[in-house]
């Protein structure tokens, strides 16, 4: 479904230019269509006024109206004119659709002017019954055929009228549907500008908190901030570059410290005359009996190795900190989180590590969530076992490709890698000393309802204490060891 989004957001543009021009075509559609059943009821009307014109001049004739102006020439002439314009009409706006009519409308004019020149014959100057019942009757018959002739020509151009209304409504439908689509296509790209500007003003109050403290050097949300902010505004790949670039950053780190306090760099190399003086000096300062075992209770700091220590930490209170740097995140994804973690359960390791590895842990498990009708939960417990605190969070979802754990157990090899944010989590791990191992949550019948993502970390709580300490020479202690007292 997101991936269908996508796409739809992605041909929004050509959407909307599709929309646009299909609105135009339909506009300039419906006003030649309009235009064309203007000039069509006009011509219809004009051929009703040419045809009432051949009527007042039969009626005329047939009550033997010999001083009407209807039997004029000149009023003959101007109805013969009008029936030309009508042709004009035709061959101008409808030569092709109307090719018919227009055959018809000639027809017409040309009986029409043949039935002037009978009226105007010497031989009908009389009324019908006193005249010839032959011409009388070619009188009337010319006339009943070019009432004829109209009717057809006014059916047919009803017929085309007809067509051009059904025609129009349709297109009307169109510009209606096209037009209302439009309008919510811009409404929706009005919305996404505003919620991209709204997205983006939080982020950058985001980025200006983290900034007023220290300007942002010990963040630990940075990342997220940046990688969230360039998938918002589109730009993909420049957010997978970064979490390539973050990533790396790490394990570079966590690789040179590796460098840096081996036991390679820590430990002077022997040669065979130093060998040999070691081996002198413990034979005679374990044959001299005036020498004892000193406790040094204060080491000089000078010569005690530089290193970064692990140090107690609450595992619980970390958690809690990081939950709620990501609180508007759970939020806004509708994630329910569960954490179950003894409030007394300490850990060793260091506070920015530490931090670190929770955020991407948490922030892995959000994003792997998916809204398929069921709810989105992150379950997070932890406990202690001897020496060590195992560390769980199992999440809904989908949960991890079998070849990558295949990979990991070492059955197969394959390129895919883990999630950005659990290789983060991975190389942050190795500096605090902490294991990760991963697994998918499966229900009764084998399917994968998720994934589960497993941390050891090192317990607070020693697993050996000093009882007691003899201090004396060599003939002293084992004087103290034949006697059973020691």
């Amino acid at each position: 479904m997101k991936q269908i989004t996508k796409l739809l957001e992605s041909k929004k543009s050509v959407g909307a230019l599709a929309l646009l021009g299909c609105l135009i075509f339909t506009t300039y559609n419906i006003q030649e269509n309009s235009n064309h059943l203007k000039r069509l009821t006009n011509f219809e009307g004009g051929i009703q006024t040419c045809f009432s014109r051949v009527n007042q001049t039969y009626t005329a004739k047939m009550i033997n109206d010999s001083s009407s102006n209807y039997l004029t020439q000149n009023f003959q002439n101007l109805t013969e004119e009008c029936f030309a314009e009508g042709i004009l009409n035709i061959e101008d706006g409808f030569k092709v659709e109307l090719s018919s009519i227009a055959k018809k409308l000639s027809t017409l004019a040309s009986n029409v002017h043949w039935f002037h020149e009978d009226i105007l014959s010497p031989g009908t100057g009389t009324s019908p019954k006193l005249a010839g019942d032959g011409e009388a009757l070619d009188v009337g018959s010319r006339f009943e055929k070019i009432e004829s002739t109209k009717d057809e020509i006014l059916d047919s151009s009803e017929v085309y009228k007809s067509e051009l209304s059904s025609e129009l409504n349709k297109q009307k439908t169109i510009f209606y549907v096209t037009s209302t689509f439009l309008v919510l296509l811009m409404f929706s790209e009005l919305i996404t500008t505003t919620r991209k500007k709204l997205f983006n003003q939080i982020k950058e109050k985001e980025a200006e908190g983290e900034l007023l403290e220290n300007g942002g050097v010990a963040s630990v949300k940075f990342g997220e901030i940046i990688r969230t902010a360039l998938e918002q505004n589109d730009l993909i790949n420049c957010s997978k570059l970064f979490s390539n670039y973050l990533a790396h950053n790490i394990y570079e780190k966590t690789s040179k410290n590796k460098a840096k306090f081996s036991l390679e760099t820590l430990v002077t190399p022997l040669t065979g005359n130093s060998v040999s003086l070691i081996n002198e000096k413990i034979d005679k300062t374990w044959n001299d009996d005036t020498v004892g075992v000193q406790l040094d209770k204060s080491p000089n700091p000078k010569t005690a190795l530089n290193t970064d220590t692990l140090k107690d930490i609450n595992l619980e209170h970390a958690c809690s900190g990081v939950v709620d740097l990501l609180a508007e995140k759970l939020f806004s994804r509708g994630v329910k989180l569960d954490i179950k973690i003894p409030e007394k359960l300490m850990i060793k390791a260091r506070s920015e590590e530490l931090e670190q590895t929770l955020y991407h842990l948490l922030n892995y498990a959000i994003n792997s969530t998916q809204s398929d009708g069921s709810a989105r939960t992150i379950t997070v417990f932890a406990h202690r076992l001897g020496s060590i605190v195992a560390f769980d969070l199992i999440h809904s979802g989908k949960g991890f490709d079998d070849e990558i754990l295949k990979q990991r157990v070492g059955i197969s090899q394959t390129t895919k890698k883990i999630d950005v944010d659990l290789q983060i989590c991975q190389s942050l791990l190795e500096e605090i000393h902490g294991k990760i191992q991963i697994d998918n949550k499966l229900d009764q019948n084998g399917e994968i309802t998720g994934g589960r993502v497993k941390i050891i970390f090192k317990s607070s709580e020693r697993e050996t204490k000093l009882v007691d300490l003899k201090v004396g020479s060599k003939k002293e202690i084992l004087a103290g060891i034949n006697a059973g007292t020691i």
